[in-house]
């Protein structure tokens, strides 16, 4: 099959651009979720983050402590004394959440979380949703079903100012039926990246009790320290699953026992990726994804910033074809994700043609979904 690799790599979304999303992010956004937290800070953690709202209007970028955030302030380093639109998107917004855990007095030995109330919150409102449920995820369950559920389980953002309806997400991209095909054609090991607390997560793990049949070993990979609100920390998912084994629902109570086995069955592993805290693009960093996912046969990545990490945070053609990722990744790929950011690669001319004739947000919204897959021959 012959392809064309793209003539240039595009450049890297910034702050920087007028009307982009990322711009709307640095000037809305950001502050707003500040907003937000003040309902949680002290006088003094107050003040810091009222510090960095001013600085996010007209301040410059000012250095990070070394080691908290592993490699981040080098990475920010020679952005010092810059503007913040003067940064590529994506670092800014760790930047800009590493700067909230300081605010909050986050170090190496006090790693506070802001973020925790929301997401336990959201965790225990995900685990009474299962209460009507009657049939548990079973050997049986359709795992296109699965896949869906956790599609639409990635509207819940909490850094998002409007969060869709899970009832109203249109499925752009539906390749259920190829990535069901590698779920189940026996591997030895499948990495699946996490995003979201809630529903999200709690969907992702009825995944990965169906699909822990066909594979021998699933390691599943969490953010290094608390950031966009809602990403999931393993404070954060070993909670959930203590709540889960302890629940008197009993389709959540199944789910927490069965989660609890893979795990003393080294059938699932939990990993906190440091990698995950520093702006990257494993299809373009083939040292990185190497030590990252080692020998695995397939990488599920769930979510809006995850699929940003897999391609990387740039302007792409939304025709760009698939295989040129799937090459540069090196094995292949599952995203499930709702779509919350502007980059997004791999459609089919019928369907780039369709999105002309969608609303103009279609890309940021969270209202449309997709389910890809990057393999030689999926």
């Amino acid at each position: 099959m012959q392809y064309h690799q793209p003539p240039w790599i595009p450049a890297h979304l910034t702050t920087g651009e007028s009307d982009s999303f990322a711009a709307f992010t640095l000037e809305e956004r950001l502050p707003a979720i500040l907003d937000n937290l003040a309902n949680y800070a002290d006088a003094r953690t107050d003040q810091a983050l009222q510090q960095l709202a001013a600085e996010i209007r007209e301040g410059e970028i000012t250095p990070l402590p070394p080691v908290i955030f592993g490699l981040l302030d080098q990475v920010i380093k020679p952005y010092t004394g810059q503007h913040w639109a003067d940064m590529p998107f994506l670092t800014v917004e760790l930047y800009f959440y590493a700067r909230i855990l300081l605010a909050f007095g986050y170090t190496a030995t006090t790693p506070v979380d802001p973020f925790r109330p929301l997401k336990d919150t959201v965790s225990l409102q995900a685990i009474e949703s299962l209460t009507p449920m009657t049939d548990y995820c079973g050997p049986d369950c359709d795992i296109t079903g699965l896949l869906r559920w956790s599609m639409t389980g990635n509207t819940a953002d909490l850094s998002q100012q409007v969060i869709a309806d899970t009832s109203q997400i249109s499925l752009l991209v539906d390749e259920s039926n190829a990535a069901e095909r590698l779920l189940t054609s026996g591997m030895h090991r499948i990495d699946f990246v996490f995003d979201n607390a809630g529903i999200d997560i709690l969907a992702d793990l009825l995944l990965i009790c169906r699909i822990s049949k066909y594979c021998s070993r699933i390691i599943a990979h969490v953010r290094p320290y608390p950031m966009f609100v809602s990403d999931v920390t393993m404070t954060d998912l070993e909670y959930l699953i203590a709540e889960l084994t302890t629940s008197s629902i009993p389709m959540s109570r199944q789910l927490g026992e069965d989660i609890t086995q893979l795990l003393r069955q080294n059938r699932l592993v939990l990993r906190t990726s440091p990698v995950l805290g520093l702006p990257v693009c494993f299809c373009e960093d083939k040292t990185l994804t190497r030590e990252t996912f080692e020998n695995t046969e397939l990488v599920i990545f769930k979510g809006d910033l995850n699929y940003r990490y897999f391609v990387g945070d740039r302007h792409w053609l939304h025709t760009a074809e698939k295989r040129y990722f799937f090459e540069h990744f090196g094995r292949p790929t599952i995203c499930l994700r709702t779509l919350k950011s502007e980059v997004l690669v791999g459609l089919p001319t019928d369907i780039a043609t369709r999105t002309l004739h969608l609303q103009p947000d279609w890309l940021t919204s969270g209202r449309y979904g997709i389910i890809q897959v990057f393999a030689g021959n999926p």
